[in-house]
């Protein structure tokens, strides 16, 4: 179990690297374009993109049960929220300071919210699926090859 959460931590570290480009906060989100390993697009920082945030937030519907959070390919969205937003539905609680949603193409890989939060660090999550179409179609990321299904239940 340690040797598992040790290498949960390295993944998160190792995540976070991918990020090393300085974009202030207030700027927006960072899509990052997971198989060429670079920053494809900024959204820019708005009420309509926090309220999006909140709404995928507020959509989550059971946490991920495997330990590979980042796909081999996709996308990646990192998006602060400005002011910190507070959650407590069942999956997350605490003070929501970042999420980042991975996206990938694969089949067996399901869209993962990670959410970082100022009192219990990280949770990953999933969310539901109309809300994330509808987040990718309004911030023009929508693409039917991503795999945008929901983990069976079972």
């Amino acid at each position: 179990m340690l040797k598992t959460l040790v290498r949960m931590l390295l993944l998160v570290a190792a995540f976070s690297l991918l990020f090393t480009q300085t974009v202030r906060a207030s700027e927006g989100a960072e899509v990052f374009d997971i198989k060429k390993g670079e920053i494809i697009l900024i959204i820019k920082n708005s009420n309509s993109l926090q309220d999006q945030v909140k709404e995928l937030l507020s959509s989550a519907n059971g946490t991920v049960k495997s330990f590979k959070i980042e796909p081999n390919d996709g996308i990646a969205i990192k998006i602060p929220l400005m002011p910190p937003y507070k959650v407590n539905n069942g999956w997350i609680t605490g003070t929501v300071t970042e999420v980042v949603m991975f996206i990938s193409p694969s089949k067996t890989y399901f869209p993962t919210l990670l959410v970082f939060t100022k009192e219990n660090g990280l949770v990953a999550v999933h969310v539901k699926t109309h809300s994330l179409k509808t987040f990718l179609k309004k911030n023009k990321l929508f693409n039917p090859e991503l795999n945008l299904t929901q983990p069976s239940l079972h």
